[in-house]
């Protein structure tokens, strides 16, 4: 496969729609997959999840629930068992059907547990209906079967081996220069065929802009530049929209987005400044289209190399594309959207991911603000020096540099993280 088509799959491969946070949603699909197949709703769910997917499903909004956790999601999922729709299992269902998940809960009959595992996703759930019993695993990928069971029975078997990962796209050989090329050539008619979130992603930032939702940071940032506390530039104008449509997807608003590397806050964080900075430059659908490709092509190397997920906050990532995204709407140079990338590394590195929860509208703000001022650096030729920390000269010795930050020198952060948050609800509780 020649090398550009091979990126042009990737992109297909990891840019999709997802319903509300992808580690609940995750779980629903999961359970989705064991209620079909008992073939009827179970009366009890077992879950043993790694952590974290724990971490990330403990203190977020399940949409169109009005809940927070796990829980509320295995159950509903359970309910609707529609596996087809992949992780868009929770973009709709009946009152009827929140009422029978609800019910599911107040029997006590769903009981989550951390999985003994080092796998960044592994769901397994053992779901009963009468006599008949059935086991779900989604393993490596947040929408990948891996094993499925009815009354021990495998029905499916979907190994991440030598011959099964022809499914997959490899990333091996491609570099950062490669992705520039990638968009710059292409063919618009064929990037077209991927949803880069335009509207998608666009729309729910307005929603989040239009109400008083999780902690309100992108409809407070766009009320300060209203009432002039605030510069009306592309600062704060990316960060607005950007943290909006967090603070709507965090508080559980059933809308769908375009999600990168199964996380639909990375694929607002992509997407959203490139969008904002398009919007105040007035720049036309061709740029805005392949520097949002851009931006997805860069994010998703980056987390290929850090990993679906880590105890670092994705939107590191995420907003690394965004500041390549926007040097490109500017028509900069390879060497500029390299040094964007550094920037964004020696600025950012390090911010940890607590969980997935409303809060996380901050610290996308955070990196918002980041890649924009990473990006209009890199175009006056200002990157950080090679002599600083972890960056080196070459950007994806830099990227794996970053990586090997997570894997080696924060390894304990996610048990720690995750001590903290259980000791924590277990006090509240």
């Amino acid at each position: 496969m020649h090398k550009f088509d091979r990126i042009l799959q990737l992109m297909k491969q990891e840019i999709s729609t997802a319903t509300g946070c992808t580690e609940p949603g995750a779980v629903a699909l999961a359970c989705a997959y064991a209620a079909q197949a008992l073939n009827c709703t179970p009366s009890k769910l077992r879950l043993l999840v790694c952590p974290s997917i724990l971490k990330n499903g403990m203190g977020v909004g399940i949409p169109g629930t009005g809940m927070t956790g796990l829980d509320i999601a295995a159950a509903l999922g359970s309910v609707i068992a529609l596996p087809e729709r992949g992780l868009d299992i929770l973009s709709e269902f009946t009152a009827e059907q929140l009422n029978q998940a609800k019910t599911i809960l107040d029997t006590n009959s769903v009981s989550i547990k951390q999985a003994d595992t080092k796998d960044e996703v592994y769901i397994e759930v053992m779901a009963t209906c009468g006599e008949k019993s059935s086991r779900a695993i989604i393993r490596f990928r947040h929408n990948w079967l891996y094993k499925l069971e009815l009354n021990r029975e495998t029905l499916v078997f979907n190994e991440m081996n030598a011959s099964s990962t022809h499914k997959l796209v490899k990333m091996d050989g491609l570099k950062v220069g490669d992705y520039f090329d990638f968009c710059l050539h292409y063919p618009l008619n064929e990037l077209s065929s991927i949803d880069m979130g335009e509207i998608i992603n666009r729309r729910i930032a307005e929603y989040g802009l239009s109400q008083d939702l999780g902690i309100k940071v992108g409809k407070t940032i766009l009320s300060q530049i209203e009432s002039g506390i605030l510069g009306d530039d592309l600062h704060h104008y990316a960060m607005a929209l950007t943290a909006a449509a967090t603070d709507a997807r965090m508080s559980g608003i059933q809308l769908p987005v375009i999600s990168n590397s199964g996380s639909g806050n990375q694929g607002l964080s992509i997407t959203l400044p490139i969008i904002a900075v398009a919007e105040k430059r007035s720049i036309g659908t061709e740029k805005l289209h392949r520097a949002l490709a851009l931006g997805h092509l860069i994010s998703i190397h980056i987390k290929s190399k850090i990993g679906v997920l880590s105890c670092l906050c994705g939107c590191l990532s995420a907003a690394a594309g965004a500041a390549c995204g926007i040097v490109f709407l500017f028509d900069g140079s390879l060497n500029q959207v390299e040094y964007a990338i550094k920037n964004m590394i020696g600025n950012t590195a390090g911010m940890v991911c607590d969980g997935a929860k409303e809060g996380c509208s901050l610290k996308v703000a955070t990196n918002t603000s980041a890649a924009v001022q990473s990006a209009l650096l890199a175009l006056g030729g200002i990157c950080v020096s090679a002599n600083d920390g972890i960056i080196t000269e070459d950007v994806d010795e830099t990227i794996a540099n970053l990586a090997e930050l997570v894997r080696t020198g924060m390894c304990n952060t996610d048990e720690t993280i995750l001590k903290i948050m259980i000791n924590k609800t277990n006090k509240e509780v």
